[in-house]
């Protein structure tokens, strides 16, 4: 993981976070799932696998990681939820999730063998659980929080070669739905940060959202804080750290925890510092650029191309592109 999805997975490994996540993205805000219910599954897993057919071969363990990981419990019984955070776009995922799934399901496999009191015996013995046992739901969920547009799959079949043009098919073409109808599919449970409402969210997922969303428009980004400085102002320092990372603020931090200890953390005052740094870093490129310009158009003799670059936008855009500027 980079450390964009590093810093956002803290933050939603918080139960209370956690809670708020599922409920502001799955539920609209109501609150269905509470901190109470909730119980931390190992995000490291480790399965035997052997390598060959033959028994002598020696196995090798195989290490699985998941980003956020829980169970959902009501009474007894249990759902387990992940969490995978996406800054890219990720064009296996729905073979991804469903290797973590079965994954957990194993694991859940194994967990009941440990637990059980009587051994099994005939197709249960064979089985691995009696008939009567149950597992439990497991579900992923990624979140996808990426400055571009998701393009990937979200369904195991958009991955598949199930076109005319594939050789198999063609051999067998009135064959072709049945064959598609056999293979099973899976759905990836996509949620893109850009879609979400963040009055939906009680916590600091409500601000972190509400930067994401806006994080490729600075204008947008002033313009939210401003109007939800009041909240902003009281943001929490977990959420003041993954916000800082998420829009690569990360020298601003230590700077202004010292000037407002005591205070709380100003994540106001950081927007506005960065969006200022931002704005006369680009006004220097721009001087710069357009001082190479010039010095290429005085070198070509072409003053009056120079005059009208002054004033033209567009006219001293396709200059920029002429020299490869």
């Amino acid at each position: 993981m980079g450390q964009k999805n590093n810093a956002l997975c803290s933050c939603l490994s918080d139960p209370v976070i956690f809670a708020d996540f599922i409920n502001g993205s799955i539920h609209n805000g109501e609150k269905v799932v509470s901190p109470g219910q909730l119980s931390d599954r190992g995000t490291v897993t480790c399965q035997k696998e052997r390598t060959g057919h033959l028994p002598t071969r020696k196995p090798q363990y195989v290490e699985r990681r998941r980003d956020v990981l829980k169970a959902v419990f009501h009474d007894d019984c249990y759902i387990v939820i992940g969490i995978e955070a996406q800054d890219r776009v990720d064009y296996a995922m729905p073979v991804r999730c469903m290797e973590y799934e079965v994954t957990e399901y194993k694991r859940q496999l194994k967990e009941l063998k440990n637990n059980r009191k009587e051994k099994l015996s005939g197709e249960e013995f064979f089985s691995g659980m009696a008939k009567d046992e149950k597992l439990n739901p497991v579900t992923t969920i990624v979140f996808y929080h990426g400055e571009n547009p998701y393009d990937g799959c979200t369904d195991l079949h958009d991955m598949l070669d199930l076109n005319k043009e594939n050789k198999t098919y063609q051999r067998f073409t009135y064959q072709r739905f049945t064959y598609q109808r056999l293979v099973a599919d899976y759905h990836v449970n996509l949620i893109q940060a850009s879609a979400l409402d963040e009055t939906r969210f009680e916590t600091g997922m409500r601000e972190l959202v509400g930067f994401l969303k806006r994080q490729e428009d600075k204008t947008k980004l002033m313009g939210y804080s401003q109007e939800n400085e009041e909240r902003i102002r009281e943001m929490d320092e977990e959420t003041f750290d993954t916000v800082s990372i998420l829009l690569h603020l990360p020298k601003k931090i230590s700077r202004l925890r010292k000037s407002t200890e005591g205070d709380g953390t100003d994540m106001c005052r950081a927007i506005r510092e960065w969006a200022a740094d931002e704005r006369n870093a680009g006004m220097m490129e721009g001087e710069k650029r357009f001082a190479s310009l010039t010095a290429a158009l005085l070198a070509s003799e072409r003053l009056e191309d120079l005059g009208r670059a002054v004033s033209d936008e567009t006219f001293r855009d396709s200059l920029y592109q002429e020299f490869a500027l």
